[in-house]
Order: structure tokens, then C-alpha cells, then sequence
């Protein structure tokens, strides 16, 4: 069973740390200022993406809905992963309402039908379709997603779902926010897949098609 550590980061108070002796510093030790050390937690890296998924505890998570999907191959190979992931981070946020594992699951098939590593889109990567920038975001441990960020991942680990999904969801999660930033209120699923798509204040005919795209394929599973 996954153990459950809260996300926090502690603020280190000023010390002496010793360096070089030169010129400026004939002593060799200079005060450290304060900075913040990020505790485990509140991150992600390859090695523990594969152990919480490897021992996450999965009594009683929910299972996106299995079947329904068969125009896309490998439509249900990754239900496991988005079950676990939507969990694990429905907990690590308090989400309320939860999100579903089904949104998660039509996104994915809006962005890439499953497919690990699609190439028309160029400036996006794997099977959730994250860009550089988000890439950049979410490892960025000062930034607007800091109180849970990945570390150390590449863009090209994105072509591999087991990294790709969790970054997903948790991207998914700070769109949610951000959506309800601009909207004044608690958005429904749609507005949030619009959100992560960077399409919510859009006014584009591409809008349109990417929500229909995701709209068919949530109203698959919820069938």
C-alpha cells in the first residue's frame, strides 16, 4: 500500500555552510540564506511514479468505463493507470467534487486515441499531449504548479504513458483551477478539457471540433 505523505515544503533557516576559501571569503564559510527544501510528497519523479503505481493500494478506486470505446485500439490498455492516477491525486488534492477516471479517459481519447507517441501535432507530446511549456510548468518548483511538481523527466519520457498519464491528470487538476479562475465559478468537465486544452476563452471553429471530439467519447462511456 502506497504510504500517504502530505505535500508541504519547510523553510531551512539560515546557516553556515563552508565553500571555497578565496579572496571575497578568507574564512571559507559563508551564512546560507533561507530557502525552501522540497519534502517527498510533493513530488514526482520516474522512479517514484513506477513504485506508487507498482504498490498503490487499488481496493475500492474507480475504473474508467471499459468496452465502449472501440473505434480507438488500445482503448481500455491504460483504464489501470488513469484508475490509480485519478485516485492518487483526487486524494493528494482533497478534490470535491472527485474527479472522474471517464473524463480523464475521453481526453485522452480526444488528444491522442491512445495512441503512445502521435506525430500531427508537433508541439505536443505523448498520449496526453503535454507541450514544452507545461512540461516546463509542472517541474517548476517556484512556479504556479509548485505544491506538486515532477522532477526530472524529459520531454521525450512523455512518449512513455506510465510518465505521461500521471502528468496528465495532474495537469487536468491545475486546469480545474485555473478554469475556475476565469470563470467565477466551479466549472463542468467540458470547460476544464476546454481549459486544458487552452481553448476555454476560444472563439475558434478548432474549439468546437476538439470538444466534440471529447464530448462524443465521454457520452460513449457514460452510455
Amino acid at each position: 500500500m502506497a504510504k500517504n505523505v502530505r505535500k508541504k515544503i519547510t523553510t531551512v533557516r539560515e546557516h553556515p555552510m563552508h565553500v571555497p576559501v578565496s579572496e571575497k571569503n578568507p574564512t571559507g564559510i559563508t551564512i546560507r540564506d533561507r530557502h525552501f527544501r522540497r519534502l517527498k510528497g510533493t513530488y514526482l519523479d520516474a522512479a517514484e511514479i513506477e513504485s506508487i503505481f507498482r504498490n498503490y493500494d487499488r481496493k475500492g478506486i474507480v475504473y474508467p468505463t471499459a468496452g465502449k470505446l472501440n473505434k480507438y485500439k488500445n482503448a481500455d490498455k491504460y483504464d489501470e493507470a488513469i484508475a490509480v492516477w485519478t485516485d492518487y491525486f483526487n486524494k493528494k488534492f482533497n478534490s470535491a467534487p472527485p474527479l472522474d477516471p471517464d473524463v480523464v479517459k475521453a481526453l485522452i481519447a480526444s488528444e491522442s486515441g491512445f495512441r503512445a507517441d502521435p506525430r500531427e501535432n508537433k508541439k505536443a507530446f505523448g498520449i496526453t499531449q503535454i507541450t514544452p511549456s507545461t512540461l516546463k510548468i509542472v517541474q517548476d518548483p517556484s512556479g504556479e504548479a509548485k505544491d506538486f511538481i515532477f522532477n526530472k523527466v524529459r520531454q521525450k519520457d512523455l512518449k512513455d504513458p506510465k510518465i505521461a498519464i500521471p502528468m496528465g491528470i495532474r495537469w487536468l487538476f491545475r486546469k480545474r483551477a485555473t478554469a475556475m479562475n476565469q470563470l467565477k465559478r466551479a466549472p463542468n468537465h467540458e470547460e476544464v478539457i476546454l481549459e486544458y486544452k487552452g481553448l476555454l476563452k476560444s472563439d475558434s471553429d478548432y474549439k468546437k471540433a476538439a470538444l466534440k471530439k471529447y464530448r462524443e467519447a465521454y457520452a460513449e462511456l457514460k452510455k
